[in-house]
C-alpha cells in the first residue's frame, strides 16, 4: 500500500475560519443584517451567480453587482464588505501542522472553491502562504463536488490519487473525492482543525 506524500488542504472551514451564514458575515463587516434581503438569497439565481462566480465565469464587481440586485436592500459595495468580512482568520495551530508535515518531508497544497476576491485576501494568511502548491476553482474553471476537478489537480501536480491525504468540511466534497480514490479526511469545522489534520494523517500512515 503507498504511503501518501501530499496532503491536500481545502482552505475555508479548514484552514482558515469563515463566515458560515449571511447574517455572520454581516455583523462581522458591520452592515446591518436585514432579513427579508436574506430570505431572497434562498434562491436558484443565487446558487447560479455563486458557481459562477467560483468557477471565474464571472467577475467580482458583477457578482456583486448581482448579487445587490438579488437583494434589493443592500448596494454593491455594501456586498463587497460583507464578502471581504466572510475569511476571518487562520484556525489556531493550522501554521504549525503545516510546517510539521514539511518537516516529515511531505508536501502540501490546496483545493479550494473560492473567487478572485478572496484569493486575493488569502495572501493575508500566514497558514495559507505556507502551502506549496496552490489550486483554486476559479482559476480552474471547476468547482467541487465535480469529479472533473479532482482529475485537473491529479494532471496538473502528476501525483496519484493514493498519495493524497484530502481535508474538507463538506461531506460531498469527501465523497467526491473517495469516489476518486482519494484518502479523505472529514473535517468539523466547529472543532479544533489542526489536531483533527495531525489525527487525519496519523490514521493513513502520512505522519509517526
Amino acid at each position: 500500500m503507498s504511503i501518501p506524500n501530499l496532503a491536500v488542504f481545502d482552505l475555508g472551514g479548514v484552514v482558515v475560519r469563515i463566515c458560515r451564514t449571511w447574517p455572520e458575515a454581516c455583523n462581522a463587516a458591520g452592515i446591518t443584517h436585514i432579513p427579508q434581503a436574506e430570505a431572497r438569497l434562498d434562491s436558484p439565481r443565487k446558487s447560479e451567480l455563486l458557481r459562477a462566480h467560483q468557477c471565474g465565469e464571472v467577475e467580482s464587481d458583477d457578482y456583486f453587482a448581482g448579487l445587490a440586485q438579488l437583494l434589493a436592500d443592500h448596494s454593491a459595495d455594501e456586498v463587497r464588505a460583507v464578502h471581504t468580512a466572510w475569511i476571518l482568520g487562520d484556525y489556531p495551530g493550522m501554521t504549525g501542522v503545516i510546517d510539521r508535515i514539511h518537516h516529515a518531508g511531505m508536501r502540501t497544497a490546496c483545493l479550494s472553491n473560492t473567487n478572485a476576491h478572496h484569493w486575493e485576501q488569502l495572501d493575508s494568511s500566514e497558514a495559507f502562504r505556507r502551502i506549496q502548491v496552490r489550486h483554486a476553482s476559479h482559476v480552474m474553471g471547476l468547482v467541487k463536488p465535480d469529479q472533473r476537478i479532482y482529475r485537473a489537480f491529479e494532471a496538473a501536480t502528476g501525483v496519484a490519487p493514493q498519495e493524497i491525504v484530502f481535508f474538507d468540511d463538506l461531506a460531498e466534497n469527501i465523497s467526491a473525492a473517495r469516489a476518486c480514490g482519494w484518502n479523505a479526511v472529514h473535517i468539523d469545522h466547529t472543532g479544533d482543525t489542526a489536531a483533527q489534520v495531525l489525527a487525519g494523517l496519523r490514521a493513513h500512515g502520512a505522519l509517526a
